[in-house]
């Protein structure tokens, strides 16, 4: 049976420690504290520490040397130039991410902001792709900083006191374009933002990919899920103004600054408004993998990962309530997948919901054999076989209608 360890991650936190006589250090984890200011520092000197475990705290040489000489396992923090914390103990939220960020100077300000930096940190925005020279230290201290924020996140959905959240994943492209109506009906951004803004009303946990499209179409409707739907189509407008994140011509830069400009300026019209159940507070799960994609303020509590692969994989593994599956292209299709296979291998108690959200998107009847105008994707069938021979076709739907995902959502089916 695993010993049960406390963290410590405030240094009053640390103060009611030493004042207790029963302390144990063999069973404590001190996480990203400053232990060089006095009297702290001194009264660790006293101590007897055996067994404990300091990540990522800064110490003077004579306490580390102290902590050292009993035994404890020490994980120093990184060089200041590392660009971004590894041994962080909460979520990121967008103060903490675009802290800095003026929509009146949008790019340049959005090039000084801790998400671009630790961007710069792991990526080459020319090609895209991951340096390849990362030193071992470097790579260790982003493995690091994505087990500290995979840390924080299991935190966020087992609290410590309360019920845990419903989370149910709105999955799809980053292409979806803001906008309020298209050709006269609610645009698909529109209509996953109303989506989301009713199940967050329902008391369901809103989760995304943390990006643009569909993705922020979704934390943007739990944002408002204490506001009148008119407000939220008002917001919605008012984001219509910069419609997508795309490439600047002539740059290696996209256009970050100029999208995120319009976000600030809904959030500053309409704050967060608290529900009676709390659930306005959402998710995104981002990655700096896509980092010249920057990640969508609403996300209220915001776990951005360096590995896309452990992000990915946690992203569907949160949703205890079940996944949405809005249009999208190859990425939403590979996420469609990954649920389908979790959910063929889980026992029926851990088997969640699966929505394809657009009928003739994921079940056309024929398709076009020009791939550049016709993108909908036939996936529902080859879906339906593999939810069919693990007996949880009664989980997967197939519909275009909002009303039909709430009511899915809320009160699934118990069998096929």
């Amino acid at each position: 049976m695993p010993v049960t360890k406390t963290d410590i991650e405030t240094l009053p936190e640390l103060a009611a420690f030493l004042a207790n006589p029963a302390r144990d250090w063999s069973k404590t984890i001190l996480l990203g504290l400053d232990l060089c200011s006095a009297p702290i520092g001194q009264d660790l000197l006293k101590e007897t520490p055996t067994g404990a475990v300091l990540i990522g705290c800064i110490a003077q040489p004579i306490l580390a040397a102290h902590f050292a000489s009993h035994g404890a396992l020490i994980v120093p923090p990184p060089p200041d130039s590392t660009g971004f914390d590894p041994f962080r103990t909460k979520l990121y939220d967008a103060g903490s991410l675009l802290g800095g960020f003026d929509p009146t100077r949008p790019d340049a300000s959005y090039r000084k902001t801790y998400d671009w930096k630790a961007y710069l940190v792991s990526m080459d925005p020319k090609t895209k792709l991951p340096l390849a020279d990362l030193p071992a230290d470097a790579v260790m201290f982003e493995r690091l900083h994505d087990f500290s924020i995979e840390y924080a996140l299991r935190e966020f959905l087992h609290p410590a006191s309360g019920a845990p959240p419903k989370v149910v994943a709105i999955m799809g492209g980053h292409e979806r374009q803001r906008a309020e109506l298209l050709d006269s009906t609610d645009s698909p951004y529109m209509q996953i933002a109303l989506l989301a803004w009713r199940l967050a009303q329902s008391g369901f946990t809103i989760a995304t990919g943390g990006g643009p499209g569909a993705m922020e179409a979704g934390n943007l409707g739990a944002w408002f899920a204490g506001r009148p739907e008119e407000e939220l189509r008002a917001a919605v407008r008012m984001l219509a103004a910069v419609p997508t994140v795309q490439p600047i011509l002539g740059s290696d830069f996209w256009n970050s600054g100029d999208w995120m400009a319009p976000a600030f300026r809904v959030m500053a019209a309409f704050p967060l408004k608290p529900t009676s159940t709390g659930t306005e507070m959402s998710l995104g799960v981002p990655t700096w993998f896509y980092g010249h994609e920057p990640p969508n303020p609403f996300a209220t509590h915001i776990a951005k990962y360096f590995q896309n692969s452990i992000r990915e994989d946690g992203l569907l593994t949160l949703a205890n309530r079940g996944v949405i599956f809005a249009e999208g292209s190859g990425g939403t299709v590979q996420e469609i997948f990954q649920d389908a296979c979790l959910n063929y291998y889980a026992t029926p108690a851990r088997q969640a919901p699966m929505v394809l959200f657009g009928s003739d998107y994921w079940n056309p009847a024929s398709i076009s054999p020009d791939p550049t105008k016709d993108k909908r994707k036939p996936v529902y069938p080859l879906l339906l076989k593999l939810a069919q021979e693990k007996k949880f076709s009664h989980l997967l739907t197939l519909t275009d209608s909002i009303d039909d995902v709430v009511a899915f959502i809320t009160s699934p089916p118990t069998s096929s």
